[in-house]
């Protein structure tokens, strides 16, 4: 479970300095924040391709900076809308913006 994120392992992970992984996270919550309400918009009308648009690049750059519970949160949105399943996609989505949030109250 992602409750405490270790920014320094990020950092080695991805051989990086401690402020770029910084950088990298505040961009990452600005640009899945903002894909938030766009896939809260699609779930609302059940717009799987945008569902799908949307999950598959919170899941990739989640993936990117080693954000586990939230890449693996967005890929089951992703493979749901893929197969037009029908899932809670509300309430992974408020879990996404859960998992999200913690990041920013880093």
């Amino acid at each position: 479970m992602q409750d405490s994120l270790d920014i320094q392992k990020i950092a080695d992970e991805l051989d990086f300095d401690l402020s770029d992984v910084e950088m990298l996270l505040d961009v990452f919550i600005e640009t899945a924040e903002e894909s938030l309400e766009v896939l809260n918009t699609a779930i609302i009308t059940l717009n799987y391709d945008e569902i799908y648009n949307v999950s598959h690049s919170i899941k990739g750059s989640a993936a990117n900076l080693k954000l586990a519970k939230i890449s693996d949160l967005a890929k089951k949105l992703e493979l749901a809308a893929a197969s037009k399943e029908e899932i809670e996609y509300k309430e992974i989505s408020l879990q996404l913006s859960i998992e999200i949030n913690k990041i920013k109250t880093r």
